[in-house]
């Protein structure tokens, strides 16, 4: 049996629940009022996770009214669930919280060396912190910044150099991967590993990059074995176009901190508040293991996951959240280990509201119909425009959480998590957007 989903514009919902082994068909239908009491919302969740397709599958739901502390409905709320990118949800308010909306990465190129003549004897070195803006979604076109840092370099009087290009220093010191990746993961753009020094979101440049108008597509070949290297193959191309040469090539590890180095310059990254959106409209999950790291590095001195998951973990019970109400091994949730539950979610999205930078949070979210993840999702219902969440998506796993404005004017908090089905992914998508559209068209009488 085949169905399609018809988006009209919805003012109600109404679900057909067919029989285990039949395709689920879900109508958005025109009714004739947009009242609906508390009763008969629950009454409609209830009808959409309760169907016979989904016996077997797990489902946390919680919406409250923040301003008056109502919770309109609970279904496993105090469960755990894999998040998939609402862990997004969990870094990004703590980022925001812990560094501050205009925190901002620098990158230093140094020298060990004199320059005479255009000539540096010596190695030109590069000492990273994670700038995640080094990107064709931050920068337009990635090549632009270094071939910026090429004329720089240039404008210091260099046009050749003795010895090699390397990194020092060693700001994210553990693995590049996030704990608990799959293997098949690390070979896709979204797998791609992080470090201190990272070019295009961790997309390895092909050896002599074409000009930058080139398509994109032909300008990089899968996910870097090595970030840091790649920024600095990167930035080796950019210094070969612009016609300085460095003798020794790029360096393969890290050099040994000289005794003495010359500054030549720092490269100050875009602020926070920009790099949010980078990070939770495309749902980024590069961005999002940089941030973990970054707070690790900022508030605990060791830029490492571990590090970090402390750090965060003590934040979440500032907030209030239950200590059993989370578990944290990475910041992208692209891990199967993380574990959240949706009274953790609604908490976190419920006190980053009284942050004074809220704002960049809300408007740094994905919309529903207008852009990010939600582009194509919930278009035609009262959700589109007004409702702003992040979604989640890996294999068992599915999620929503958010903000919604009612038809009364309310702004209500909530998670939506699914893991565990036989039904295709996109039943259990359809779902969660059915809910928040119910939302926005709810009004309590």
């Amino acid at each position: 049996m085949s169905c399609s989903f018809t988006r009209k514009v919805a003012r109600a919902i109404v679900v057909a629940a067919l029989p285990f082994a039949a395709t689920t068909c879900v109508t958005l239908t025109k009714a004739a009022h947009l009242t609906s009491s508390r009763a008969e919302l629950r009454h409609e969740i209830d009808s959409l996770t309760s169907q016979s397709v989904f016996r077997n599958a797990n489902w946390g739901v919680l919406i409250v009214n923040p301003r008056t502390g109502d919770t309109l409905y609970s279904k496993n709320a105090g469960k755990l669930f894999m998040p998939a990118s609402n862990m997004k949800i969990i870094t990004s308010a703590a980022a925001l919280t812990l560094l501050g909306p205009d925190y901002t990465y620098r990158t230093t190129f140094l020298t060990n060396g004199e320059v005479r003549d255009s000539l540096l004897d010596g190695d030109l070195l590069v000492i990273g912190r994670g700038d995640p803006t080094v990107s064709d979604n931050m920068r337009r076109i990635a090549t632009t910044v270094m071939d910026a840092l090429a004329d720089s370099i240039r404008a210091h009087g260099i046009r050749q150099i003795t010895g090699s290009l390397a990194r020092v220093g060693n700001a994210f010191p553990d693995s590049i991967y996030g704990y608990g990746w799959e293997w098949d993961d690390l070979r896709e753009y979204y797998g791609a590993g992080v470090d201190e020094l990272i070019f295009n979101e961790g997309m390895a440049p092909t050896t002599l990059r074409p000009p930058p108008d080139t398509v994109r597509d032909s300008l990089y070949s899968g996910p870097a074995k090595d970030p840091a290297k790649a920024y600095l193959d990167a930035l080796n191309d950019a210094l070969v176009r612009k016609g300085i040469t460095v003798d020794a090539g790029v360096h393969d590890s890290i050099l040994p901190t000289p005794i003495k180095m010359d500054t030549l310059f720092v490269l100050v990254s875009l602020p926070l508040r920009d790099i949010l959106p980078a990070l939770m409209k495309p749902s980024q999950n590069q961005i999002a293991e940089i941030l973990l790291k970054t707070i690790g590095l900022e508030r605990g001195g060791l830029g490492t996951a571990d590090s970090a998951r402390k750090i965060v973990a003590q934040q979440l019970l500032a907030w209030g959240v239950q200590p059993d109400g989370f578990i944290i091994r990475d910041g992208s949730g692209l891990s199967r280990h993380d574990l959240l539950s949706p009274e953790t979610i609604v908490r976190v999205l419920d006190r980053i509201q009284r942050d004074t930078a809220f704002a960049v949070y809300y408007n740094a979210m994905p919309i529903a119909g207008v852009d990010g993840t939600l582009k194509d999702r919930m278009k035609g219902t009262p959700a589109e425009g007004n409702v702003r969440a992040k979604t989640g998506s890996i294999a068992a796993a599915r999620s929503l959480s958010g903000y919604v404005t009612t038809a009364d004017g309310e702004r209500l908090i909530f998670s939506i998590l699914a893991n565990n089905w036989t039904l295709p992914g996109s039943a259990v998508t359809t779902v969660g957007d059915q809910i928040a559209a119910a939302l926005a068209a709810y009004r309590e009488r």
